[in-house]
């Protein structure tokens, strides 16, 4: 059947129903959802009854609904034909993935798209929260939620399993500066609110060192990998990020910063507020600063880049989708190997080159996710394991 744009909703607005948060614009258009197909009942009450079990928690919503990819899959082996619809843009393709009736499949321009074909079983799942906690004398925490649900306290860390994150109180008992460490592995992210309130979200792949205790000049954390900030206001103790290629200093904000040591340089992108960015070695009067929806960019041994970006691609990850636009494939493949932890290769290194601009669900079915790509161009992914090959058609 043809599918039209009232046929989707986002899984978000099914959350917060069952949760009885909607507004009342929302609840009319949730009604009005429910009210065109019979079967959007029985599709909402398996939701229902998948967030009342349990085993499932607000956070994993996003992934028990991926599994409806599989379903899918096995109702198109017996013969089931799945409509997708193609858009093209001028130099792209872009494509939002939402929660359909039966799937959440692409709503493209009117082609049919084979099912991706399997090489063999792959159990390649999203990331979720997990990370490793070393404290200041050596002891290594696990912080996979999968492990234990319940709260934990450490010292003066508090950590809420549950949640994904894990919160630091001051420790006034000591005076020496002793550093703390949350490591985020490949199919991992963490929150972690440091001792003076200020937020941190860890993306996959990520290492973040601070402080047990600020001391009386600047809050300084050390990262290596991608991370989210929201800052405590607090003039007389600036906030420095500090990385192997350069320092953000802020004053009191949000914004992002990326710096990957597999890639060239750093990003800082600044949400709100004013932060400033400098090379290393370079003194306080040097700093390049930005502003709101402006990013800085550094290369080792290039000029510092400051430009105006969509911020919201930037920090996508952070809200649980992929978010690029006119993005090279190999770029993109690399978020992808972190949060799914795989491999992926290039059988032809011209494919790098193909550009693609979309939305996708960071939680949902990568082979799901890889048949957007495909209906792109003429390329095709093979799953072997956790190890993927992209070749063309």
């Amino acid at each position: 059947m043809t599918m039209g744009h009232d046929e989707y909703i986002d899984w978000k607005l099914l959350v917060c129903r069952m949760n009885g948060e909607l507004s009342k614009e929302e609840e009319q258009k949730f009604l009005t959802w429910l009210a065109k197909d019979t079967r959007r009942k029985a599709y909402y009450e398996r939701m229902v009854a998948e967030w009342n079990s349990d085993t499932i928690r607000e956070s994993d919503m996003s992934r028990e609904l991926a599994k409806l990819d599989q379903f899918l899959y096995l109702q198109r082996k017996k013969g089931h034909q799945v409509m997708l619809r193609r858009r093209w843009l001028k130099w792209s393709v872009a494509a939002v993935l939402l929660v359909g009736l039966i799937s959440s499949v692409y709503m493209l321009q009117r082609t049919r798209v084979e099912i991706l074909e399997k090489t063999s079983v792959a159990v390649i799942t999203p990331g979720k929260s997990k990370a490793i906690l070393i404290l200041s004398d050596g002891t290594s925490v696990n912080l996979d939620r999968g492990v234990d649900s319940t709260d934990t306290f450490i010292g003066v860390a508090k950590i809420k399993r549950n949640e994904g994150t894990i919160l630091f109180e001051e420790d006034r008992r000591g005076t020496e500066m002793e550093y703390n460490t949350v490591i985020t592995p490949k199919g991992g992210e963490y929150h972690v609110v440091l001792s003076d309130g200020s937020k941190v979200w860890l993306n996959a792949d990520s290492k973040l060192k601070f402080p047990v205790n600020f001391g009386e000049g600047k809050r300084e954390v050390f990262l290596s990998g991608e991370a989210y900030f929201e800052v405590v206001h607090d003039e007389g103790h600036p906030f420095v990020v500090t990385t192997d290629l350069g320092n953000v200093r802020v004053y009191g904000t949000q914004f992002n910063v990326r710096r990957y040591v597999d890639e060239e340089g750093i990003r800082a992108t600044l949400v709100d507020g004013s932060v400033g960015f400098a090379k290393n070695g370079q003194k306080e009067d040097e700093y390049v600063k930005i502003e709101p929806g402006y990013q800085v960019r550094y290369e080792e041994g290039q000029e510092v880049i400051v430009q105006k970006v969509k911020v919201y691609n930037e920090i996508a990850w952070k809200n649980h989708q992929f978010s690029f636009e006119r993005k090279p494939l190999d770029e993109i493949m690399k978020d992808f190997m972190r949060w799914y932890d795989v491999n992926i290769t290039f059988e032809d290194e011209s494919l790098h080159e193909l550009y693609f601009s979309a939305t996708l669900n960071r939680y949902g079915n990568i082979e799901t996710l890889l048949r957007f790509f495909e209906a792109g161009y003429d390329i095709k992914f093979e799953i072997n394991g956790k190890n993927i090959k992209i070749r063309r058609k």
